[in-house]
């Protein structure tokens, strides 16, 4: 299946507007209109028109750099894939298109294998935060499936409760999904993937990772903690390992439709909801094209990081603005069940 272009969340938010701007600006007839305008007011020299069309020529640059540094789509036959969380959401639609691609595929995920994954995986049901689980299935997976090539670290879960009421035991959950898994698994794996002439390894973030939310608190910190360890893995890869053939990606979605938020109130003009499918289609190209690098989703997430450099004051006042500070008062979440253990999986 071709990739497709980013979905844009439907309805009246900022990304849209965003959307809108952005495609008006690229267009020659604007940047024509621009220069006539300016032309005719005299104002050709003045400082703001230089400056934007530094932006536009710069824009233009990355656009094109971007099409140009793309590799080849990969032999997917010669792939082993691991990706973690495949039961549903992200993860499922993850494992149907890997599936379908003809790589040899590994899931590992706490649930019960559902009906809906394609019959030519090796499932492997383990709790990702228990490290001599996951030790066993990498074992399973390295004798009957080889040495991977990929891995796809999605799995995500999250505990609805203030700090004061956190125990030990669900702070090691989370944190042991969110983040100490994924460390695990690109450690016991990364050599491996050293000697293959090609790798990638990708980590599922989200842009919760820059701001802080009351009863998220073990959420977030893990979701920041992961991209702090993509971003040192990456230059470890390219400095000391000079392995340029091992691809690092690392994605920061908003809300997305998988039932992991359901009844957590935000504006929709603000947080737009991204369809599951539109996510699984971002990280299946980036590895289909062997594209590193960082992707906001939707595009008004680029934003978010500037979040931090905030005064402290400003922070508040976006957070009275958003309802954020109240926000998961009515999280419902995923249920418990035999199928799905875990309160609350991505």
């Amino acid at each position: 299946m071709p990739c497709r272009a980013a979905a844009v969340p439907p309805g009246i938010n900022i990304d849209t507007a965003i959307g809108i701007v952005d495609a008006a600006a690229s267009h020659p007839l604007c940047a024509a209109l621009v220069v006539a305008a300016a032309y005719l007011q005299g104002g050709l020299a003045s400082p703001w028109f230089v400056v934007c069309m530094l932006a536009a020529v710069a824009r233009a640059s990355i656009a094109w750099w971007s099409r140009m540094s793309r590799a080849a789509a990969i032999d997917w036959a010669q792939q082993v894939v691991i990706l973690t969380g495949g039961a549903h959401g992200i993860g499922l639609g993850l494992a149907q298109r890997i599936g379908a691609a003809g790589a040899r595929l590994a899931v590992l995920d706490i649930c019960v294998r559902p009906d809906a994954l394609p019959p030519n995986l090796l499932y492997c049901q383990c709790d990702l935060a228990d490290a001599a689980q996951v030790a066993a299935a990498l074992a399973k997976i390295e004798a009957e499936l080889g040495t991977a090539t990929v891995l796809v670290n999605n799995a995500g879960t999250l505990s609805p409760l203030l700090v004061s009421e956190l125990s030990a035991a669900e702070i090691g959950r989370v944190v042991g999904a969110n983040l100490a898994a994924p460390m695990q698994l690109t450690q016991s794996l990364l050599p491996g993937m050293l000697r293959s002439a090609h790798a990638h390894i990708v980590f599922v973030s989200s842009a919760l990772a820059f701001i802080g939310i009351p009863r998220l608190s073990t959420y977030t910190a893990s979701k920041a903690g992961l991209a702090m360890f993509y971003e040192s893995l990456r230059l470890e890869l390219r400095h000391h390992h000079h392995a340029r053939h091992v691809k690092t990606s690392i994605f920061f979605p908003s809300k997305v439709q998988t039932g992991l938020f359901d009844g957590v109130r935000m504006p929709e003009w603000l947080s737009p909801e991204l369809a599951t499918d539109a996510v699984v289609d971002a990280i299946f190209c980036a590895l289909d094209r062997a594209q590193g690098g960082e992707v906001y989703m939707p595009a008004f997430a680029n934003l978010v990081p500037l979040y931090m450099f905030a005064p402290q004051a400003v922070r508040d006042a976006v957070h009275w603005i958003t309802g954020s500070v109240h926000a998961m008062r009515s999280y419902k979440g995923p249920r418990r069940s035999a199928a799905h253990p875990e309160p609350g999986l991505a």
